[in-house]
């Protein structure tokens, strides 16, 4: 499948767009991101528009000042944002001003991320080369959706002649296009300790819950091919925190909570069903029912149901797998536990729909069971010493 990826996006240097009306500090951006992307500079926010409306390729990031002549970084932003074609370009919020007000402006302007004056270089380099990669993987999924759609559109055209075969051409087509998606998480995961038997594991805990929560069989597969493509956002958190053996800080579990939202950028826009599906899940599984999730604190039924029920497998699953701070618990241990979050952190009709499948999801979890580590006392005792 390797000619479904857009090799452009994987071969050219990520381009940045600096939006600065201080020359030395315009200066100072471009010369030093220089050695590893290309630039571009304006000074001010409508140059800045102007000089996007002549490029042919979007920047990969932006960077922008905030106090600027004719048109300052809030509007910028937003114009940017109002143009379909930039609308998924990240863009970097260079001020002196971090208190939570500004933040919060920010981000309603449609911010991804700032830095704040005086920088340092290295934090700027590493924060512009974090955004150019999700928008470089959001580039090569669109291109495997928009290969995958012309690809269903063809068959059609085809399975139209001859009726006779239908039914094998959807399934062996319905195959491919799932086969495609778990490639997909599986290699997000690659980065992260899960492995492809936690993929499996949480499409078919996602797909027994959706059955029994009463769910179509259309919308249940949906669910259950989608799920896996939940942490697709951890593409974007940097290695030393998403692999971190230890306990998060604050600041990194912030850091950490950005996923969702950095999931559902790389996922949207598509027209595919399974990866609207799979937006929805990448935004929301963190949410809970009582409205004290992340990212956006939704509570009860504002969270769409596809979220409700993979943040239930996904609990699950995390309760009975070992973690590096963590042994596995027992099935009883774990469902006390989400017994225990019923109507706070889950559903209650999700609880319920899974407590009614309990013994498939029992089944799916021995089947699917991580290989055991060469010494699981060791791993358990280590994991207790780093809290």
């Amino acid at each position: 499948m390797s000619h479904f990826i857009d090799k452009s996006a994987l071969e050219r240097r990520a381009r940045v767009l600096i939006v600065e009306d201080d020359r030395a500090i315009r200066a100072i951006l471009s010369d030093g991101l220089s050695g590893m992307f290309e630039t571009e500079k304006a000074p001010d926010g409508q140059a800045a528009l102007d000089l996007l409306a002549e490029m042919g390729l979007p920047p990969d990031v932006i960077m922008t000042d905030v106090s600027m002549p004719r048109v300052d970084g809030f509007e910028f932003a937003q114009r940017v944002r109002a143009q379909r074609h930039l609308a998924d370009v990240p863009i970097i919020m260079v001020t002196a001003n971090a208190d939570r007000e500004f933040k919060i402006k920010a981000l309603d302007f449609g911010v991804d991320d700032y830095v704040t004056k005086p920088f340092d270089l290295a934090e700027v380099k590493l924060r512009v080369r974090n955004l150019a990669r999700v928008r470089q993987a959001r580039q090569i999924i669109s291109g495997y959706a928009t290969e995958l759609e012309k690809r269903v559109a063809h068959r059609t055209v085809e399975l139209q002649r001859a009726l006779s075969e239908l039914g094998a051409a959807e399934s062996s087509l319905r195959e491919a296009h799932n086969e495609t998606v778990i490639k997909l998480a599986v290699a997000c995961e690659y980065r992260d300790d899960d492995t492809a038997q936690h993929l499996k594991r949480m499409a078919g805990y996602s797909r027994v819950i959706a059955q029994n929560y009463g769910l179509g069989a259309a919308h249940v597969r949906s669910i259950e091919t989608a799920a896996p493509m939940h942490d697709i956002g951890k593409i974007g958190v940097p290695d030393s925190i998403l692999l971190k053996p230890g306990k998060l800080t604050p600041d990194e579990f912030k850091v950490m909570q950005r996923h969702p939202g950095i999931g559902a950028r790389i996922l949207a826009g598509s027209t595919s069903p399974l990866l609207v599906a799979a937006e929805q899940i990448a935004l929301t599984h963190h949410e809970k029912f009582d409205g004290t999730g992340y990212p956006r604190n939704l509570k009860g039924e504002q969270i769409p149901v596809e979220g409700r029920i993979v943040a239930l497998a996904d609990v699950f699953d995390a309760l009975t797998t070992r973690r590096c701070y963590k042994p596995a618990f027992s099935i009883e241990r774990s469902l006390d536990i989400i017994r225990e979050g019923d109507g706070k952190h889950f559903d209650p009709d999700v609880v319920r729909a899974m407590m009614q499948g309990i013994d498939e999801i029992v089944q799916i979890c021995d089947r699917y069971r991580d290989p055991e580590p060469v010494s699981q006392a060791n791993s358990v005792e280590r994991a207790g010493t780093q809290g």
